[in-house]
C-alpha cells in the first residue's frame, strides 16, 4: 500500500516534470519584469473581484432595509445615511460601475502583456526548434516526414507559454482567491462555507483519474492531425505529377480518410472532455444549490441578513470559480505535456553529423579528396558502398556512372559530409572530414542538382544565396553591396554571365528581380539549372559536385549549359554524377559503380579499351541514339519531333538517349555477368 507521501510525490512528477520545466523556463527570462507585471495586475483584479458582491449587499441592506451603515464607510463617505436611501442606492450602483470598469481596464492591459509575452516566448522556442531541425541530420530526416516535422513546429509549440507559466499563473491567482473568499464567507456563514468546500474532493478525484488518460489521447490524435498535414505537404509538393497521371481524386480520398480518421478522434476526445467538464459544473451546481437551501433557511432564522446571503451566494460562485479552475489546469497541464514531449522528442535528438571537440579550421583548401576503404549503408543490415577507394587532386574532374541504385549519389554525400561513413575515411586535403569543422568543409563545397532548387523570391536572391560565410566572390571588386549578402549587383551580374545565364534573365520583364515562384516554378528547366551554376560560380568553391546536371535538358540546353560548366569546372575538383557520356567523355578520370563497389576506372578511351561495363555501357547508349535516329522511334518521340515548332528539334534526340541511356545503366548488372573481366 502507497504512502501518502509516495501518492503526493507520483502527483508532482505526473503534473509537474522538473526535467521539462528545467529546460523550458529558460525561455522566460527575457520577459520576468513583464511577467510579475502580469501576476501583480491579476492579484489586484483578483481583489477588485472579492469586492464585487458588497454593492449588492450595500443596495440590499443598507439602501432598501435600512440597516445602519458600517462606520467605517459612514465616515469615509459622511452623506450617506439611513435616511437617504436614494443616495445609498446611488451609490451602490455607482460604486458597482467604478469596480467593473478598473477591472475592465486592468484586464485589458493584462491581456495586453500576456499576448505579447505569450508570443515571445512561442516564438524564440519555436525558431530554437526551426534552429535544431535544419541542423539535425540526413539519417533523421530520411526516416521523419515533412508533415510530422512541420506540425510539431506549428502547432506543438504553442504550449510553452501555457506551461512555463500560464499555468502557474492561473493557479497562483486563484489560490489568492480561493484564500480570500474563504476568509470573507467564514467570517459571514461558517457552515455554508464548509458546504462549498465540500465540492472540492469529487473535482480533484475526477481530474486525477481523467488527467492521464486526456494526456496518451491528447498525444495519439496529435499523431493522427500530423498524418493529415504530411499528405497535404506532400500533394501540394508533387502537384505537377499529381495533375500529370490524373490522380486529383485518389489524393483527395486519400486525404480526406486521414483527415477524416484525425477529426474522429479529435471530436471523441473534445467530447470526453465536455462531459468531464460538466461533470465537474454537475458538482459545482449541486453544492450551489445545497448552500442556497440552507442559507434560505438561516435567513428566516434570522442567522444571515438578505444582502449577506446574496454575498455568500456570490462567493460561492466565487469558491467553486477557483476550485474548477485549479483543476481545469491541472488537467491543461497534462495536455501541454503531451505536446511538450512531442518537441522535446525533436530536441533530445543528436545530429549524427556535427563537430567533435578541437574540430579544426582550415585557412585554404586545395581540393585534394581522398576515400580511404569507404563502406556506408543507409541502416546497418544493408551497405550500399563496400570498401571504395580512390583519390582526386586538386582540380581533377572525377566522373562517377553506374546504373541505378549503385551508390554514386551516396559518394558525393559522403564528400559533403551530409553522413559519415560506416567504415573507412574520406580525408579533404589529407585531413578526415570528421576532424574537421563542419563550416570550413560546406564553404568549400559548391553543389549543381539534377533538380535544381530554387527558393521563393527574385533571380538575384537565388544567385546571392550561394554566397558563403567567407565573403564576397573573388570574380568583382566592388563596394556596391547587396543588402542581406555580401555580395554586389556586379559580382551577381559576373556569376550569372559565366553561367549563360544573364541574357535569358534581361529578356525577363523585370530582370534580376524576376519573382522565381515556389521552387522556381516559374523558370523553365534550362533556366533553373543556368542560376543554380550561376549560384554556384558566386560561391567560388575550390570542390564542385555535379550530380547529373544535364540529364532533364533538351540539346540546346544541354550545350549551353555544358559551356558553363566547362567554366565552373576549370582549376576546381569536380565530381561529376552522369548517365550522358557527353559530359564524362573529358574527365580525368572515370569510375564505373555497381553494387557499391568500383568495377572499372580510367579514363573514357582507357574503358572503351577494357571492353568492360563502361564500353558495354556506351555502345547500348549510342546504339540507342542510331536506333532513335531510324524508323525504329517511339510514337511518343514521333510526335514530339513532327510538332517541334519551337526551335528545339533536337530535343526527340536527346530525350530518346536519355531513355535509352537509363536503360544501360539498369541493365548493367545484368548484364555485368556476361561481359570480359
Amino acid at each position: 500500500m502507497k504512502s501518502l507521501k509516495q501518492r503526493l510525490e507520483e502527483l508532482r512528477k505526473k503534473h509537474f516534470r522538473t526535467s521539462i520545466y528545467s529546460r523550458l523556463l529558460p525561455y522566460t527570462k527575457p520577459f520576468r519584469l513583464s511577467m510579475a507585471l502580469v501576476v501583480v495586475l491579476s492579484i489586484v483584479q483578483s481583489g477588485i473581484a472579492l469586492l464585487d458582491p458588497w454593492p449588492m449587499k450595500i443596495l440590499v441592506d443598507n439602501g432598501l432595509g435600512g440597516q445602519v451603515l458600517p462606520g467605517w464607510l459612514k465616515s469615509f463617505i459622511p452623506f450617506l445615511e439611513p435616511q437617504n436611501p436614494t443616495g445609498v442606492i446611488v451609490f451602490a450602483v455607482l460604486l458597482g460601475v467604478a469596480l467593473w470598469l478598473t477591472g475592465t481596464l486592468l484586464s485589458l492591459v493584462g491581456e495586453q502583456l500576456k499576448a505579447h509575452i505569450n508570443s515571445r516566448i512561442v516564438l524564440r522556442f519555436k525558431a530554437d526548434l526551426f534552429n535544431h531541425m535544419q541542423r539535425l541530420s540526413f539519417s533523421y530526416h530520411d526516416q521523419t516526414s515533412v508533415g510530422d516535422s512541420m506540425y510539431r513546429l506549428n502547432s506543438d509549440t504553442g504550449f510553452i507559454s501555457t506551461l512555463v507559466w500560464g499555468n502557474f499563473r492561473h493557479i497562483f491567482t486563484a489560490l489568492f482567491m480561493l484564500v480570500g473568499v474563504l476568509w470573507i464567507s467564514l467570517q459571514l456563514d461558517w457552515q455554508l462555507t464548509l458546504i462549498a468546500l465540500a465540492a472540492a474532493p469529487p473535482l480533484y478525484l475526477g481530474v486525477w483519474y481523467y488527467g492521464k488518460r486526456f494526456k496518451e489521447r491528447s498525444k495519439r490524435v496529435k499523431a493522427m492531425e500530423s498524418e493529415g498535414q504530411s499528405v497535404l505537404q506532400e500533394v501540394l509538393s508533387c502537384l505537377r505529377v499529381v495533375k500529370a497521371f490524373g490522380q486529383e481524386e485518389r489524393e483527395q480520398q486519400r486525404f480526406e480518410k486521414k483527415a477524416r480518421t484525425a477529426l474522429r478522434a479529435r471530436l471523441r476526445l473534445t467530447l470526453e472532455q465536455s462531459i468531464f467538464n460538466s461533470g465537474m459544473q454537475f458538482v459545482t451546481q449541486v453544492d450551489r444549490s445545497l448552500i442556497l437551501l440552507i442559507g434560505g433557511l438561516h435567513v428566516l432564522e434570522g442567522q444571515l441578513t438578505l444582502g449577506g446571503l446574496l454575498v455568500i451566494l456570490s462567493y460561492v460562485g466565487q469558491i467553486h470559480k477557483p476550485l474548477e479552475k485549479i483543476g481545469e489546469t491541472l488537467t491543461d497541464m497534462q495536455l501541454s505535456l503531451a505536446s511538450a514531449e512531442r518537441t522535446l522528442e525533436v530536441l533530445d535528438v543528436q545530429p549524427d553529423i556535427q563537430d567533435k571537440a578541437g574540430a579544426r579550421s582550415l585557412p585554404s583548401v586545395k581540393g585534394a579528396v581522398t576515400f580511404d576503404n569507404v563502406s556506408f549503408g543507409y541502416s546497418p543490415e544493408h551497405l550500399v558502398l563496400r570498401q571504395v577507394s580512390f583519390k582526386a587532386q586538386p582540380g581533377e574532374v572525377v566522373a562517377i556512372v553506374g546504373p541505378t541504385g549503385a551508390g554514386k549519389t551516396t559518394i558525393t554525400s559522403l564528400i559533403a559530409r551530409f553522413y559519415d561513413p560506416t567504415t573507412g575515411r574520406v580525408l579533404l586535403d589529407g585531413h578526415d572530414l570528421r576532424d574537421l569543422a563542419i563550416r570550413t568543409l560546406r564553404d568549400n563545397i559548391a553543389i549543381v542538382s539534377q533538380e535544381s532548387v530554387l527558393f521563393t523570391g527574385t533571380i538575384r536572391d537565388n544567385i546571392a544565396y550561394g554566397v558563403s560565410r567567407r565573403g564576397p566572390s573573388a570574380y568583382m571588386d566592388s563596394d556596391d553591396v547587396l543588402e542581406g549578402f555580401d555580395v554586389s549587383q556586379e559580382e551577381i551580374e559576373a556569376a550569372a554571365r559565366l553561367a549563360n545565364a544573364h541574357d535569358f534573365i534581361m529578356a525577363l520583364p523585370a530582370g534580376y528581380d524576376t519573382q522565381v515562384g515556389e521552387r522556381g516554378v516559374r523558370l523553365s528547366g534550362g533556366e533553373r539549372q543556368r542560376v543554380a551554376i550561376a549560384r554556384a560560380f558566386i560561391r567560388n568553391a575550390p570542390i564542385l559536385i555535379l550530380d547529373e546536371p544535364t540529364s532533364s535538358l533538351d540539346s540546346r540546353t544541354e550545350l549551353m549549359i555544358l559551356d558553363a560548366l566547362d567554366r565552373l569546372m576549370a582549376g576546381r575538383t569536380t565530381f561529376i554524377v552522369a548517365h550522358r557520356l557527353s559530359t564524362v567523355r573529358r574527365a580525368d578520370q572515370i569510375m564505373v559503380i555497381n553494387k557499391g563497389r568500383i568495377r572499372e576506372r580510367g579514363t573514357h578511351s582507357q574503358l572503351l579499351a577494357k571492353e568492360g561495363l563502361y564500353a558495354e555501357f556506351y555502345r547500348i547508349q549510342t546504339r540507342g541514339l542510331r536506333h532513335g535516329q531510324t524508323a525504329g522511334r517511339p510514337p511518343a518521340v514521333v510526335a514530339l519531333h513532327t510538332n517541334s515548332t519551337n526551335g528545339h528539334g533536337g530535343r526527340e534526340i536527346d530525350d530518346e538517349l536519355s531513355t535509352s541511356n537509363n536503360r544501360a545503366m539498369d541493365g548493367l548488372e545484368r548484364t555485368e555477368v556476361e561481359l570480359p573481366a
